[in-house]
């Protein structure tokens, strides 16, 4: 799995900020903007120690606001994400989410599996668990305990895929049926910023499935790499709301159940 942001909204606090004062500024947005980013008024440029000082101002009021819950300012901030070989299974998870989010994926009618059927039937005959599993994991995202059995299993898959193909004239869009979740895929998403912090909420989580966990704490780096404030938020839910709302729990916070359970005792 390799994750890369390969964009973001130029300047994402100061358009922040700018949505945010826009509401109870006398000033048009427009005037803002021209004031952090324009010239002083005798045409020279703002001074290091300034805009310093601007960006704080700036990230102070952002972080207030995303932190009294108003979160609309933070749609205006987008995201885009180039995702590498991620299994079926986890993109079937991703694709769950739909406000504010955009996705391409690589198809599976178009992009056919071209292992030659002989070569692979080789690799079953011939070869022993090392070599099978450096072919499966070419097309298949590994499995998390590395059972030899399951990728033997897979292999038979690719192998019934590439026969119905090449000895079946079957079209690779129908062929396809019968490959297994784990299929890599590859997937370019944009998002804006409050739908990633919703989305970390959740996908975050000790009780979120393994890769989908793997592939948010990749997209959380790739975030700090650019500003790391803005990770302040890319959390598991339990970090925001202090509590846990799971029906099962990991222990990390308490269970809200129990500690309603102790105010109405107390009350």
């Amino acid at each position: 799995m390799k994750v890369k942001l390969i964009q973001i909204t130029q300047n994402p606090i100061d358009v922040m900020w700018t949505a945010a004062r826009t509401c109870y500024s006398e000033k048009s947005p427009i005037e803002m903007w021209e004031d952090r980013y324009g010239a002083t008024s005798d045409d020279c440029e703002h001074t290091q120690e300034w805009t310093e000082q601007c960006v704080e101002k700036h990230w102070n009021l952002v972080k207030k606001v995303l932190d009294s819950g108003h979160q609309s300012i933070a749609e205006h901030v987008y995201f885009t994400f180039a995702i590498e070989g991620i299994s079926r299974a986890c993109s079937h998870q991703l694709v769950r989410h739909r406000a504010g989010i955009v996705f391409s994926q690589q198809s599976q009618r178009y992009v056919e599996i071209k292992e030659s059927l002989q070569e692979l039937r080789d690799i079953r005959e011939h070869c022993g668990v090392a070599k099978t599993a450096g072919t499966v994991e070419k097309y298949f995202v590994p499995n998390q305990d590395g059972m030899s059995g399951l990728k033997y299993a897979e292999l038979d898959c690719l192998i019934e895929y590439r026969r119905l193909i090449e000895e079946e004239s079957m079209a690779p869009e129908d062929a396809r049926a019968i490959l297994p979740n784990a299929t890599k895929t590859n997937i370019t998403m944009s998002i804006n910023y409050r739908e990633l912090i919703h989305i970390c909420n959740l996908r975050l989580c000790t009780r979120a499935q393994k890769e989908i966990r793997d592939l948010f704490n990749f997209i959380v780096k790739e975030v700090e790499k650019e500003d790391e404030r803005l990770v302040k938020y890319l959390v598991p839910q339990c970090e925001v709301l202090g509590v846990c709302t799971e029906h099962q729990c990991c222990g990390r916070k308490p269970k809200l159940k129990e500690i309603m359970e102790v105010y109405k005792r107390e009350k």
